[in-house]
């Protein structure tokens, strides 16, 4: 019994202090210049119905693992924003859905980016990267060798729905 007091705890702690964390400049594009203009032309081939919605969400909290860094709500609170200098990315801000496209978003997701801004001044990952889960076996347009953890570019673009509706625009096509 005392075991699992100590870990509620810990747990408790953790989260507290990841959702305490604020993004480092969450409104700064995370695509590079040269592919910006064509990651804002994307358009997503899937509705945002109420089903692709709930399906990307699924992806979102389970195979994905998209929760561990941004948390089950999308707030930018998950359990492995604790080793981040600066917070995940926090999808139910209003004011960056209003500043960044679906096609941005999808475009970071598929690709990763140099400088996700995880820590202050450096990428959290050695290849600039922060999806680490999501991206490591193909190679993105950045060069990154990435292996999706979902089984289509529909698959997330379902996930990038669900991220959108966290703020409150599913609007994608």
């Amino acid at each position: 019994m005392k075991k699992g007091w100590i870990f509620a705890t810990c747990f408790v702690a953790f989260n507290v202090n990841a959702a305490a964390k604020p993004e480092h400049n969450p409104l700064a594009p995370r695509v590079p210049p040269d592919k910006i203009a064509a990651a804002k032309a994307l358009k997503s081939p899937v509705p945002g119905t109420p089903e692709n919605i709930a399906a990307g969400k699924t992806m979102f909290t389970t195979s994905a693992t998209c929760w561990t860094c941004h948390g089950k709500e999308g707030k930018g609170d998950g359990p492995a924003g604790l080793g981040t200098a600066v917070g995940p990315r926090n999808f139910t801000s209003k004011e960056f859905h209003n500043a960044r496209t679906c096609g941005e978003m999808f475009w970071v997701a598929a690709n990763g980016t140099h400088g996700d801004f995880s820590k202050a001044g450096a990428p959290s990952h050695p290849d600039g990267s922060g999806m680490v889960s999501y991206l490591k076996g193909h190679t993105s347009e950045l060069g990154l060798r990435t292996t999706p953890a979902v089984a289509s570019d529909e698959d997330l673009w379902k996930i990038v729905l669900f991220e959108r509706s966290l703020g409150g625009n599913v609007d994608c096509n």
